[in-house]
């Protein structure tokens, strides 16, 4: 099962490179154009817009990998190791609640939204949104392989 999850973040990892090459590559091109060329492109702008939302979703899952997200460890790493577990699958329990949350609306959204096109690009917006609940279904993956990890190193 480690292996699938790392599998699965590694090609995250590449996709997130991608994306944000993309991202700069639109945003090079953005500036070039409206400030040296004064002839701005107005796809670069929504190019811009929706790589940067996708690198936000999905880096938050990647951050959920490598347990980059900020916490409040102080009262956690200071308790008993009963009491320790204990906040540790509290935590994941109201994580997951909220991660449920965001892949069944986000499905819901991406559905609603497949007829609605983008102003310029002309793309499905379902597609813009399609990210919600495939970093839904990632932050689930990682939140449960980081949680068994953090149990079992109180049995080490």
């Amino acid at each position: 099962m480690r292996k699938v999850v790392n599998s699965i973040n590694l090609t995250v990892n590449y996709l997130l490179i991608a994306i944000f090459i993309v991202l700069i590559v639109a945003v090079f091109c953005q500036v070039l154009f409206r400030f040296v060329i004064n002839q701005p492109l107005a796809w670069t702008e929504e190019l811009s817009r929706y790589s940067l939302v996708w690198v936000t979703f999905l880096g938050a899952a990647h951050a959920m990998a490598t347990k980059s997200h900020i916490g409040m460890s102080a009262l956690v790493d200071k308790s008993p190791l009963l009491l320790r577990r204990f906040f540790i699958i509290i935590a994941a329990l109201v994580s997951l609640g909220f991660f449920f949350i965001m892949i069944q609306q986000g499905f819901n959204l991406v559905g609603r939204s497949m007829t609605q096109l983008s102003a310029v690009l002309r793309i499905p917006m379902g597609y813009v949104y399609l990210v919600i609940p495939i970093s839904g279904i990632l932050l689930t993956i990682n939140l449960l392989d980081v949680t068994w990890q953090e149990l079992r190193k109180g049995e080490e």
